[in-house]
């Protein structure tokens, strides 16, 4: 046999062998495909339209805090929060004013930072304040860090960026913030993220 027969044969064989493992794993191993599948929608990111208008702001003293305010001010019917550090009082009068008008608040915020190692009080005091006047208010410890630092209002505008709901964050580091207003398919995608974790937290009890 020559080369090229040698060659013909290897590649018939090859390929039949390729045809009996694939039938074999669609006999034997019906999960196969789809455990791969699950493993890849586990991993991947979102892509959404660009939408609506975006507004930055700055810190120390740039504005961070007072957009994040204004964002929560313009709540109608729904504010969700996936907050890390959660001390901030102008953040807090904001969400007890919005409860106060009707708004459903929602919040995550993370145990070890605001509870466990909260050595102020004042993140135990706001968290209070906010599920005496009726919001939902739940801390979440399955992660080493939940270091979200998110508002989702009326399922349309999102607010993110590096700023921490702290007086810190606003008056003495460098971070930043930006809202993306009327963005429906992004605050959509923030939504399910944000019911994730709380679906995994556990709920606050006042704490005076």
């Amino acid at each position: 046999m020559n080369r090229l027969h040698r060659f013909v044969s290897l590649v018939a064989a090859t390929a039949a062998g390729a045809v009996a493992l694939s039938a074999f794993a669609a006999h034997r191993k019906p999960s196969l495909v789809s455990a791969v599948v699950a493993a890849y929608q586990e991993n991947h990111s979102f892509t959404v339209p660009s939408a609506g208008t975006l507004e930055v702001a700055f810190s120390p003293n740039e504005g961070t805090e007072h957009l994040v305010v204004k964002v929560i001010d313009s709540a109608i019917f729904q504010i969700r929060v996936l907050s890390y550090s959660f001390t901030s009082a102008p953040v807090t009068e904001a969400l007890l004013r919005a409860k106060h008008r009707g708004v459903d608040v929602r919040i995550v915020a993370d145990e070890k930072n605001n509870i466990s190692e909260d050595h102020s009080g004042k993140a135990r005091a706001a968290l209070s304040a906010l599920s005496t006047a009726g919001a939902d208010v739940r801390t979440i410890r399955v992660y080493p860090i939940h270091h979200d630092k998110v508002v989702v209002v009326d399922g349309k505008t999102v607010e993110l960026g590096s700023f921490n709901y702290s007086d810190a964050a606003a008056h003495k580091n460098s971070e930043n913030v930006l809202v993306n207003w009327d963005n429906e398919k992004l605050a959509q995608v923030y939504l399910g993220h944000f019911e994730r974790n709380y679906s995994l937290a556990t709920p606050f009890k006042p704490q005076f």
